[in-house]
């Protein structure tokens, strides 16, 4: 079975001075490894400020928060050179804007693993991607760390943090104190994806647990966070589904040759594997109708790992699916226990389309664009129906420092990608999260919030472009007390929602 050639010709640049420590709050720990230093290194500091410094001018219309996760080790890993950031300890950053004016908040997720560690004073839990030694673990302690790292949002009036090796831990929308688990009032009893998905219909959370070779499908209300729909078939290996996209009535996932093998974690080793064996025809999309629980089945004939998805709509003769792949995921299942450099684990992904075609339960493919980057993001008002734009964080360079590099529009019309730079050495962006301009109609109406590093401060800023004209200069730079250690995903909350939630907390 071929392997799907993805990543054009990229140039290494060399590496750039970390800058000194600046505060107390930014920690070096004296290692090479990438993932703890440069916008990667931890920040040990719960903080809090108001009316931050602004460059430029925050919209009058834009008032919510943007809620961030912070992935950020609070105690030394037990192996430094094997620490992934996948392993991060979880924080939230937030940032509160309103009448032009911006503060911010950042706290550690308090999830009992944490709490253990904090007793022990030091790392206790062996890391997963990688492996370590494992240690004797404290009497009484949860057998698995929930590390809380990887996505954060408000749902039915709660903020939720989500992390796929455990439950949602809640946490208070304003103080950002830790509330506890979360399990939709009993729905759900392992875990849930850190990938959700809001249905623009009805504002319904739409989301799914892997575990094993089983993949169970779920449905909560908005309005009483209870689950609703729930539907578990097998994708037939225990796969890594990290994200997955819905249409109107579909839910899709693509099973591939990455592996998620929780025995191998259990024994300390590596346990994030690409093993091809494991789809011997190639990776799979899984169909699932959302109205009768039918799953289909899709061959793509190559060997490639999905890492997020912009988007899916159907069709008269089946479903267009956009997103971004990766030629390979993990460390290679010929030598698993010896784990490879970042980018031979993790290299460039690009952005493809996929024609999935009913009649012949084919999978048909083309690249999109020939700018690798990752974190694709639309106006998810658009979700599941046809749209024009896509953003996402450019990747275009195997750098030693960074892992983004710039931000990207794609435009599905005329396949145009338009890249701008950071401003002033600013680089390695998050993922960009769209706004929607308050009594907009047309999709690509609104604001992009981002987070960015500077170099030369050590610190993060966040910058708010306009989407219409996607111009290098932002509109605003809201400059942040703290680095924000680079980190996956984060969600915007309109005031209203934001207003709703804090409500919420009052009354209980």
């Amino acid at each position: 079975m071929r392997d799907v050639p993805l990543m054009p010709p990229t140039v290494v640049l060399p590496q750039a001075e970390r800058p000194e420590p600046r505060h107390p709050a930014d920690i070096d720990w004296e290692t090479s490894n990438k993932f703890l230093n440069g916008p990667f290194a931890p920040w040990h500091e719960e903080t809090e400020a108001f009316d931050l410094p602004v460059e430029g001018r925050l919209p009058d219309d834009l008032a919510g928060a943007l809620f961030r996760i912070a992935n950020n080790p609070r105690f030394t890993p037990l192996d430094l050179d094997r620490y992934h950031w996948w392993e991060g300890d979880g924080g939230v950053a937030a940032t509160y804007i309103r009448d032009g004016k911006a503060s911010f908040r950042t706290k550690w997720v308090m999830t009992d693993t944490m709490k253990v560690e904090i007793e022990a004073g030091e790392a206790v839990y062996p890391g997963f991607v990688n492996g370590s030694e494992p240690r004797p673990l404290p009497p009484g302690a949860p057998p698995a760390k929930n590390v809380a790292n990887t996505n954060v949002g408000i749902f039915a009036d709660h903020l939720l943090v989500y992390f796929e090796g455990g439950l949602p831990t809640e946490m208070h929308p304003g103080t950002l104190d830790t509330k506890g688990s979360f399990d939709f009032d009993g729905g759900i009893d392992v875990l849930c994806t850190a990938h959700h998905k809001i249905d623009p219909k009805t504002g319904d959370l739409l989301f799914f647990a892997a575990v094993g070779p089983n993949m169970t499908w779920y449905q909560a209300d908005a309005r009483t966070g209870q689950v609703v729909d729930t539907f578990t078939f097998s994708m037939g290996c225990p796969a890594m589904v990290h994200d997955y996209i819905v249409s109107e009535h579909h839910a899709i996932f693509l099973i591939s040759p990455t592996q998620f093998r929780i025995d191998r974690i259990m024994q300390g080793r590596p346990g994030v594997l690409w093993d091809p064996g494991a789809v011997p025809g190639g990776s799979r999309f899984a169909v699932l109708d959302r109205r009768t629980h039918e799953v289909t089945w899709y061959d793509t004939g190559v060997m490639l790992a999905p890492t997020h998805f912009f988007n899916a709509y159907e069709t008269p003769t089946g479903l267009v699916v956009d997103l971004h792949v990766i030629e390979r995921l993990g460390n290679p299942a010929t030598h698993p226990d010896q784990p490879v450099g970042s980018h031979a684990w993790f290299p460039p992904a690009m952005a493809w389309r996929f024609t999935l075609d009913s009649a012949t339960e084919r999978a048909t493919g083309e690249m999109l664009s020939g700018v690798a980057g990752e974190f694709p993001k639309i106006n998810d008002d658009w979700l599941g129906r046809k749209l024009r734009y896509g953003y996402f964080a450019t990747t275009r360079d195997l750098s030693p420092l960074t892992m983004t590099d710039g931000m990207a529009r794609h435009d599905f019309t005329t396949g145009q990608t338009l890249v701008i730079e950071g401003v002033d050495g600013l680089t390695s962006p998050s993922e960009p999260v769209f706004v929607q301009r308050r009594g907009a109609s047309e999709e690509n109406d609104g604001y992009l919030l981002s987070l960015w590093w500077n170099p030369a401060t050590g610190l993060s800023e966040l910058l708010v472009h306009d989407t219409t004209e996607f111009a290098r200069e932002p509109l605003a730079r809201v400059k942040l007390p703290v680095r924000v250690p680079f980190a996956f995903h984060g969600t915007w909350a309109e005031a209203e929602q934001l207003d709703a939630a804090l409500a919420a907390q009052d009354d209980n």
